[in-house]
């Protein structure tokens, strides 16, 4: 097998010729489909349009410490199994559901504590009166 040797030993130049180098240009193109604004009336408005939002409630205890014992289950399951309390896949389970449902309830609380805003009060049961669901607007 012969082996092959490239050859660097010819130089590369690039003179000018004096001929003006091709350039890419941006083609035009027929500008009939231009919008037209339609006339204004009355007063416009522009830029962003800001809308107050009512201030919502502080999370709860209840809702804190929802969020807390769902954010600590997997280090503790996890080091629960490397000790050997509890098998890996029970400890695997019982991480992925807790969870699970302890998220779940924390967002069904941040939902219901947005939605009543400043204020207001679901009443037992969860049903909302037409007087009262006027009242959460």
């Amino acid at each position: 097998m012969a082996a092959i040797s490239a050859s660097y030993d010819e130089e590369v130049s690039n003179t000018p010729t004096g001929e003006p180098e091709p350039q890419w240009r941006q083609p035009s193109f027929p500008s009939d489909n231009d919008p037209k604004a339609a006339p204004a009336e009355g007063p416009v408005a522009s830029g962003s349009v800001l809308v107050p939002r009512g201030a919502v409630p502080p999370p709860t205890v209840m809702e804190t410490t929802i969020a807390t014992v769902g954010g600590v289950v997997w280090p503790v399951m996890i080091v629960l199994a490397l000790m050997g309390a509890v098998p890996w896949w029970p400890a695997i389970l019982i991480a992925i559901v807790t969870s699970t449902v302890l998220g779940n309830v924390r967002r069904h609380m941040k939902a219901q504590r947005k939605a009543l805003g400043r204020g207001g009060t679901i009443p037992p049961g969860g049903t909302t009166t037409p007087a009262s669901r006027n009242r959460l607007r």
